[in-house]
Parts: structure tokens; sequence; C-alpha cells
């Protein structure tokens, strides 16, 4: 075969041309501190590359969602305190109304403060988060679902239980419903100890004492529940932050370049660049400066 100088010239530039994609391509690895940036770098190792960022995601994720779930169950926790709080001193008060030394017009007091009690406590269980109501279900844009008529307390929100999927199968609750606050007989035993007090009858308030605790004990047994579900989070946040470190390292294993290496092979590309330049301006006899523009 004859090599003409047409031949010989499409050589020397395509050899030129490929020495500068090799510079291209380790410029890129040391720009990005990553030796798979394309697929057609290394298949194999861009795929596992790519489910390892996918698994991260879903962790990233999952904290998002456990992130948003502690800020509900810790805000219910400060709410169901609160109002457990209240009840003690309902029961506080009903120990009051049982002394015998006690007028009818202290105990009209007792019941007026008990009332207080009652319209305190809907304004406690009417609270929000994030603009949204935090007893009422899954109608979190029904912001008053307790109402206080001056006789009975309501409940007009659902019985809807918000979940968070914290990780791969794993959904928790994390919230109290209206519903289960007002099953724990608190309501109830408010309004009898208020009406007990006004009606000046002893007896029936000193009846009402296991009753207030009872009611006491039940609103204990919801903070329980939402503290379990609090502690389902933590831990499941803290085997995800070990699982996502694990997988953090397989990426970085997968994809990561060796810098030291990388900039010591440009190097090379370099020279190797300058050298195929030279050697192509002569042999085209073309000004180097022509070559390059």
């Amino acid at each position: 075969m004859r090599i003409t100088q047409s031949i010989m010239s499409r050589n020397l530039i395509q050899n030129l041309n490929l020495n500068r994609e090799t510079m291209t391509e380790l410029q890129e690895r040391s720009a990005t501190g990553k030796e798979i940036n394309h697929s057609s770098d290394d298949p194999v190792k861009f795929s596992r590359a790519s489910r390892y960022r996918k698994t991260i995601s879903q962790y990233d994720q999952y904290f998002r969602n456990i992130n948003n779930g502690l800020g509900w169950v810790d805000n219910n926790a400060i709410v169901i305190n609160e109002f457990h709080s209240l009840v003690v001193d309902a029961r506080s008060v009903a120990i009051q109304g049982t002394d015998a030394s006690q007028s009818e017009e202290t105990r009209l007091v007792l019941s007026d403060r008990v009332d207080g009690m009652i319209e305190q406590s809907v304004a406690i269980l009417n609270s929000t988060y994030l603009g949204k109501s935090i007893f009422s279900g899954t109608d979190t844009q029904n912001l008053t679902p307790f109402d206080y008529d001056g006789s009975i307390v309501t409940y007009s929100g659902n019985e809807g239980k918000m979940r968070r999927q914290i990780s791969e199968g794993m959904e928790v609750e994390i919230n109290v419903t209206g519903g289960e606050i007002a099953g724990s007989g608190v309501f109830d035993a408010l309004v009898q100890l208020r009406d007990a007090l006004a009606a000046n009858d002893p007896p029936l308030v000193a009846s009402l004492m296991d009753t207030l605790e009872d009611a006491a004990d039940n609103v204990m047994g919801l903070e329980a529940q939402n503290g379990l579900s609090r502690h389902h989070m933590q831990m499941t946040e803290t085997r995800l932050e070990t699982a996502k470190t694990n997988i953090m390292s397989f990426l970085s294993e997968a994809e990561d370049a060796d810098l030291a290496e990388t900039i010591m092979q440009y190097n090379g590309a370099e020279m190797a660049y300058e050298a195929a330049l030279q050697i192509t301006t002569k042999a085209l006899k073309l000004n180097i400066m022509d070559f390059v523009r």
C-alpha cells in the first residue's frame, strides 16, 4: 500500500485528536474527582454507581420523612403533656371540692375554675403545626376540631392516621387523633366535675376522683404511644445513617478517581500531546499557530 501525504496527514491529525480527547477526559476526572463520569467510561461500574446513588437518594427521602415525623410527634408530646397537666390540676380541684369545710360559694368558684380548664384544654388541643391541625386526624385543614359550647366538648375531626415511610417496608404513625383524646374520658370527667361542684355535691365530686385518675392514665397512654413512634423513628434514623455511610463508601470505590494518579496521567498526556503537536507541525510543514487556529 502506498503511503501518500494525505494518509500520513490524516493519521497524524487523528492521533493528535485522540491525545487531546485523552487530556480532556483526564481533565474532567481531575475536576470532578470521579473516574466514572459517563456510561461509556465503564458500563459496569457506571451501572453499579447509579444503583448506589439511587439508594442514597431513597435514604435521603427517608431522612426527610423521619424529620417531618419527628416534628409532628414532638409537637404532639408538648400539647399532650400540657393537656395532662390540666387534668392533674383538675383532680387537685376535685380534692378541694370534697373538703367538708368548703362553702357552697367556694365550690361555685371551683366549678368556674374547672370550666376555665375545659376552655383552656380545647384551646390547647386546637394547636397547629406548620399551619395544620395536630389532632384533626387526616383532616388537617380543620383548625378547630374541638369545640366547647359551654355545656359539652365536641370533636369534628376524623380518626385518620397519618403515616410516614421511614425505611423500606416500614411506616410509622405520627399523629394522635382527637377521637382518641376524647375517648380518654377526660372531657366527660371534667364536665361532670364542673357540674358536681356547681351543685355543691361533695359525695359526687369524691366519686369522680377515680374517673379523673383513669382519664389522666388514658392520656398518659396516648403520650406513651406517641413516644413509641418517636423511638422507632430515632432507631431507624441511626440504622439508616450507618447504611448510608456504607453505601457512600461503596460508591466512592466504584467511581472516585485517584487524584494524584490522574494528575500524573494528565501531565504525561499533555507532554505527549505537545510532542505530537510539534511532530505533526513539522511533518505537515505548518506553523504551529496556524495548526492551533
